[in-house]
């Protein structure tokens, strides 16, 4: 058997961040064990990959009573396990995981950054959240990034060493599966049918979102651009993939335009929003901050060309003038004129569709990034064999 490792995350949800990954790993001679809190999705989870699971209960939010039991209950998981890498993502587990795994002398301590939450913070709760990335990142042994943008912001924060952090290829946490983006008998029939239930025809050009309805998502902006953008053209329609979430809430003026609106769709939360991408003309990505913006490259997948913000993560998935435009998403003007330019121009929107497909097939593809990861354990490995002997 191979390497021991633990790849861990806060809550059941993200278990699906490493959805094939851990297959591919364990195919690679890789003795892999998952660790995150009890929750509803570990079912799901089991059924998709067979890996043993560990369980340790974490609070995404802060909480010192609660934080310090899983710290105690994680390092008698690791004592008993004895990995010889553990790979922590996602805030809280990126934290309490991997600072039990230095305390329990693991060898190799990956903390894997997918975004930095603080960006959109300030006051006290700023300063905790930059502690606790400290405190994680000097607990791990090296630091795995998401982006290229993530991992220059986390540098320029002080939060670690340029050196310390990599990036797999061109970034993303896991890539995406090709396949299911390619288009099949049954995706054509599937976009046609939602098209006709949602009053889409082809004089129709659309705007469209997917993701978390929240204000660090640019809900506002987005909504805004496009009612400016339909008072001169009367038959563009905004399609928006997603629920409303509690944290960070959009406000309810902008909620009551979204529902009232005859000209916007809010189809809500969607287990399979790939028809959709396919349905939009423009993706549109206002986002406030990201480690890395998955839903710009499904969307360049789909031969959907992409605005995105210039921001941390968001940048890294658009090659801007080719696969679509970067905006400055205070900028309502700059926003306003490249989303014109597009719904204006179907021969400029089919060429960056048809550069973003080919893009995003060259580079995030999750074969590529397992390999990558696959590559990059291995290193780690040797890098910690050598110092072994060094030290001897």
């Amino acid at each position: 058997m191979g390497a021991k490792v633990i790849q861990a995350v806060t809550v059941s949800e993200s278990l699906f961040f490493m959805a094939g990954q851990i297959s591919h790993l364990q195919n690679s001679g890789y003795e892999v064990k998952t660790l995150s809190s009890d929750g509803k999705y570990i079912e799901r989870f089991k059924k998709m990959e067979d890996v043993p699971l560990l369980l340790v209960d974490m609070e995404r939010e802060i909480s010192l009573f609660k934080d310090f039991k899983a710290l105690l209950k994680c390092i008698r998981v690791i004592r008993r396990e004895r990995p010889d890498i553990v790979n922590a993502s996602t805030p809280k587990a990126g934290l309490i995981v991997t600072l039990a795994a230095y305390l329990c002398g693991v060898p190799i301590r990956i903390y894997t950054m997918r975004g930095l939450r603080l960006e959109t913070t300030s006051g006290l709760k700023r300063k905790i959240l930059i502690a606790a990335e400290k405190v994680a990142a000097a607990s791990a042994t090296h630091c795995l990034a998401v982006s290229e943008s993530l991992k220059a912001q986390v540098s320029d924060l002080g939060i670690a060493p340029k050196e310390k952090i990599s990036v797999l290829g061109k970034g993303s946490g896991e890539g995406f599966e090709l396949s299911k983006f390619q288009m099949s008998d049954n995706l054509e029939t599937e976009i046609q049918l939602k098209r006709e239930a949602y009053g889409l025809t082809n004089e129709h050009t659309v705007l469209g979102f997917v993701g978390r309805m929240t204000k660090d998502k640019g809900i506002a902006e987005l909504v805004d651009s496009f009612l400016k953008l339909h008072k001169t053209q009367p038959n563009l329609r905004l399609l928006i993939i997603g629920g409303y979430e509690d944290a960070d809430p959009v406000d309810d003026a902008v909620k009551l335009e979204i529902l009232e609106n005859p000209n916007i769709i809010h189809a809500g939360f969607q287990a399979d929003p790939i028809p959709f991408f396919h349905i939009m003309d423009v993706f549109v990505f206002l986002t406030k901050r990201e480690g890395f913006g998955n839903v710009a490259i499904e969307a360049a997948l789909s031969k959907t060309p992409v605005v995105a913000a210039n921001v941390t993560g968001a940048k890294d998935t658009v090659i801007n003038g080719e696969t679509g435009f970067l905006v400055d998403p205070e900028n309502s003007q700059d926003i306003l004129e490249k989303l014109e330019l597009l719904v204006l121009a179907p021969e400029l929107r089919q060429k960056m569709g048809d550069r973003g497909e080919k893009w995003a097939i060259e580079n995030f593809s999750n074969d590529t990034l397992w390999k990558e990861l696959d590559r990059y354990y291995q290193q780690c490995l040797v890098g910690n064999m050598k110092a072994v002997g060094q030290a001897h």
